[in-house]
């Protein structure tokens, strides 16, 4: 079968390397009383010489003396069948996949010493060639993680961890293995590697997850403004002096990014792991007559960081200049419309018609709109939501105006035909979706639009983001512009645009002014804060009119042009035909997208925010350690005592001594017994046992 299992249901066939707990995970196995077998729902001791007599029976030693290992999620506990509750609401729930190391010779060893011996869980094993076992609904809560257990899913890794402890552990075993080195927290430590098979079959399982969990994003925790992995606990505890808590991280993170107390999965490669699932960053669009059949216009990524960080540089100001001398008014952070002042949240792109637009960074197509057209040309576009961390956790989305039909085809893009389409607004035309794609990967094709001689094949490309990304970041200044609604007031925009001094915007000083090269970094790093262009609130003919004289509708009036300096403009004209065909934000799509019901948010010059972010993703580099620093395992200097944190939640009292086990108490079972404090005082009692978890 090798079928992934969420909520109950069957979501995906993985293939014969992946066993959830219906199957017998080796040949030979039998199954419990219920029929399943690895399963940790079941409540009972199976499959071991320790195990006492009875389904309820766990051996003495165990930690949980209770029957159960899991728990439902506290979100879920509502639900009409708890066992099988909505998938939405379990997919919008796990935020964390808690990868660890399980410090024996196989998963098999691991099973026994999670479910029977400590009474923990898990829900994924990876044994030493790579099969993948499931053995807990991803809608439950496993004890794997303490507090951390409510919006994540933990994965156990067969390996034996310290090197020191026994270098001959694979050897005596026939099992090949080669040592590696790490340091975490500060300490350095001679680990085991994980193999290849083990790599790749994290590698799938993230593959696979990406498409069913839209809130667990492809990231782990990096240090400060940079990409580079960060091997130390998150919070307020970090080395570096920052307060990050790990509770706010979404992504793929190590047991030790969540507590000082553990070091486990030691020295997995979070960055190399996840940078091959990303995909390969990417432009938006080819430079017009470059494109190259099957090519993706790929950011670089040259092996050295200073070449790739010029290239990125050079190649982000090819794309800055097309916007500024050939889009000819589709400019940020005002245009494209003359004499208006008006918000422009993003840049106009010319293109090759039908070229192909690509995705700069991974994420999901959430809303779409395709086969829409107005008098003045296409109102088809794709929103993508991004999850980057990149020194902290970011949201931002990247909107794509103005694209070609989308018929169908070869040549369609993967979003097209997902079955997670469903109708946010019929009156707008407007499709939600929740389709994972990587960077790199074609989103859509260049449409044309634009009024009368205006009229061209290029596309609108905007980035904006709910929450202010970069603050005390000099790379980016903040400007508040919701008080004006759709109208520029901010006086060190508009004076460097307005030649007379008339406090309008005409058409030609837009034209000077850009296309003239005047434009400097000052503007370009500007991140405005206002209403998006796209809403159906304000009313576009109730703004133009009550807010410039220019825009009163003149009687006998035409549409000629988009300037506002035409005699012969009529607003209601301008508004039915070159703005209302437009609005896609409304309240309903807003609701289902997790944006403003009042669509202010913040811009970014798109085309610089992909320069400066890729340039933060280039800043890589492993860790400088000496084979002479490492030691021994010690958990009475690696562990911080201060931390409360336990093994798990809600099912047992916690024992903050419980980390002085050793992988040999693991493996035989733990009596339970605190170590005797300081000075000789007896040890008090263990906990009594718990009882089945709320």
């Amino acid at each position: 079968m090798g079928q992934l299992i969420i909520a109950g249901r069957e979501v995906q066939e993985m293939g014969p390397s992946y066993k959830n707990w219906t199957e017998a995970p080796y040949p030979g196995a039998v199954p419990n009383t219920a029929g399943t077998y690895w399963d940790h729902t079941y409540e009972g001791c199976y499959g071991t010489s320790e195990c006492g007599p009875g389904q309820g029976a766990y051996s003495k030693d165990a930690k949980n003396h209770g029957v159960r290992r899991y728990a439902s999620r506290p979100a879920l506990r509502r639900a009409k069948d708890p066992k099988h509750p909505p998938l939405a609401d379990v997919q919008k729930l796990i935020k964390k996949f808690v990868l660890h190391h399980d410090g024996l010779d196989s998963s098999r060893s691991c099973w026994n010493v999670l479910h029977n011996e400590r009474g923990l869980s898990c829900h994924y094993l990876i044994d030493n060639d790579g099969t993948i076992y499931q053995t807990l609904d991803l809608a439950f809560m496993g004890f794997h993680a303490a507090k951390y257990n409510v919006d994540s899913i933990g994965v156990e890794f067969c390996n034996r961890g310290d090197y020191k402890l026994d270098p001959l552990f694979y050897s005596k075993r026939g099992m090949p293995r080669v040592d590696t080195l790490c340091k975490i927290n500060g300490h350095t430590i001679k680990a085991w590697d994980y193999t290849q098979a083990q790599k790749d079959a994290m590698q799938f399982l993230a593959g696979v997850l990406v498409h069913h969990l839209p809130e667990l994003p492809l990231e782990y925790p990096t240090e400060p403004g940079s990409s580079k992995p960060y091997w130390g606990t998150l919070g307020p505890v970090d080395a570096v002096g920052d307060s990050f808590p790990a509770s706010e991280f979404r992504g793929y993170v190590g047991h030790y990014h969540l507590t000082t107390r553990k070091w486990d999965p030691g020295p997995f490669n979070f960055q190399g792991f996840i940078d091959k699932l990303r995909g390969q960053r990417s432009f938006p669009l080819w430079l017009p007559g470059t494109a190259k059949a099957g090519e993706r216009p790929l950011v670089p990524s040259d092996p050295s960081p200073d070449v790739a960080a010029k290239k990125v540089i050079d190649e982000t100001v090819k794309y800055t200049q097309l916007n500024e001398t050939q889009a000819g008014g589709g400019y940020f952070p005002v245009g494209p419309w003359g004499a208006t002042r008006l918000w422009h949240g993003g840049v106009h792109l010319p293109g090759d018609q039908g070229g192909s637009v690509h995705a700069p960074f991974a994420g999901r197509v959430v809303a779409a709109r395709t086969g829409a057209s107005s008098v003045i040309g296409s109102t088809n576009f794709v929103l993508l939501r991004h999850d980057l961390n990149v020194g902290k956790a970011m949201r931002f989305f990247s909107l794509f105006m103005h694209l070609a039909d989308e018929p169908g085809g070869d040549s369609a893009p993967k979003w097209l035909a997902s079955a997670t389409k469903r109708e946010l607004d019929g009156n707008r035309g407007v499709f939600g979706y929740d389709q994972a794609v990587e960077a790199g990967e074609a989103i859509g094709h260049v449409g044309v639009v634009g009024p009368d001689e205006l009229s061209a094949s290029q596309i609108h490309f905007e980035i904006f983001s709910r929450d202010f990304l970069f603050r005390d970041d000099p790379d980016w200044t903040m400007v508040d512009g919701a008080a004006g609604f759709r109208f520029c007031e901010v006086p060190e925009i508009n004076d460097l645009i307005d030649n007379d001094k008339d406090g309008r915007l005409s058409r030609a000083e837009l034209l000077e002014f850009y296309a003239g090269g005047e434009v400097t970094d000052d503007l370009r790093k500007l991140v405005t804060f206002h209403v998006s262009e796209w809403t159906d609130e304000p009313a576009w003919a109730e703004e133009l009119a009550k807010s410039l004289p220019d825009f009163r509708k003149r009687s006998g009036a035409k549409t000629k042009t988009n300037d506002a300096d035409d005699d012969d403009l009529d607003i209601g004209a301008l508004v039915a035909d070159q703005l209302d065909p437009f609005i896609w934000w409304t309240e309903p799509v807003a609701v289902a997208l997790g944006l403003p019901k009042d669509g202010t948010v913040y811009h970014y010059h798109p085309m610089r925010f992909i320069e400066k972010i890729n340039l933060r993703l280039l800043d890589k580099g492993g860790q400088q350690i000496s084979d002479a620093d490492a030691q021994l395992v010690d958990t009475t200097k690696i562990t911080d005592d201060s931390s409360a944190d336990g093994m798990f939640e809600e099912a047992i009292e916690h024992n903050p001594d419980d980390l002085h086990l050793t992988i040999e108490d693991l493996e035989k079972g733990w009596e339970g017994d605190r170590p005797a404090p300081a000075g000789g005082a007896p040890s008090p009692p263990p906990p009594p046992p718990g009882g089945t978890p709320p």
